[in-house]
């Protein structure tokens, strides 16, 4: 976060120096940093904010979340499930998929991409991206097994593209991609984290 605003607002010379300014208390630097930003019109908080996260707010509020506490994270996927359109929340899907947070790097057109894997069961995965895709799309897919971490390397489709990201739908999987997937997608825990 610190290096984004770094990057986001060079100090100028002035600012670097060894000044009074600098030698403020943490309480004296936030207290004056409500009252500047509480000065500020709607317009330019909402700039600020654009221009401090590089254009991004997803991934913002999705590193926010991460570090919320358990049940806050519960209470804000719920506040944000209730704010999807009513043709989001029916269930694209023919089986259930199982919550998660995978690191994915995938190909597409020679192109290498690095996100997530939000829900994935033995058919297919929602990967969270920005990234603009057209449905039918192939893919190359490599990520950790949730069940023993070993490397797994599948072929997908785009069968569908939002703002949010893509629905991937696996092709040609082996029987034992096919199995490790579905045990995982089967299980009844929380969200399970791994990082490849």
């Amino acid at each position: 976060m610190i290096s984004t605003l770094q990057r986001s607002f060079k100090l100028r010379k002035e600012y670097t120096d060894a000044s009074s300014d600098l030698r403020m208390n943490e309480y004296e630097v936030v207290a004056r940093l409500y009252y500047l930003l509480n000065n500020l019109s709607e317009k330019q908080q909402i700039d600020l904010f654009r221009k401090f996260l590089n254009g991004s707010p997803a991934n913002f509020l999705l590193k926010m979340a991460i570090d919320m506490s358990k049940e806050q994270r519960f209470i804000f996927m719920k506040h944000l499930e209730e704010m999807q359109p009513e043709t989001e929340k029916k269930d694209r899907r023919k089986q259930a998929r199982k919550d998660c947070l995978i690191n994915v790097n995938f190909k597409i057109r020679g192109q290498k991409f690095n996100s997530y894997i939000l829900d994935i069961n033995s058919s297919g995965a929602f990967i969270e991206t920005s990234e603009l895709f057209t449905r039918g799309l192939k893919m190359i897919l490599n990520f950790s097994s949730p069940e023993d971490r070993k490397p797994l390397n599948l072929i997908g489709e785009i069968v569908w593209s939002d703002p949010r990201g893509i629905g991937v739908k696996f092709h040609h999987l082996t029987q034992d991609h096919a199995r490790i997937l579905k045990a995982f997608s089967e299980k009844t825990e929380e969200v399970l984290e791994i990082a490849s």
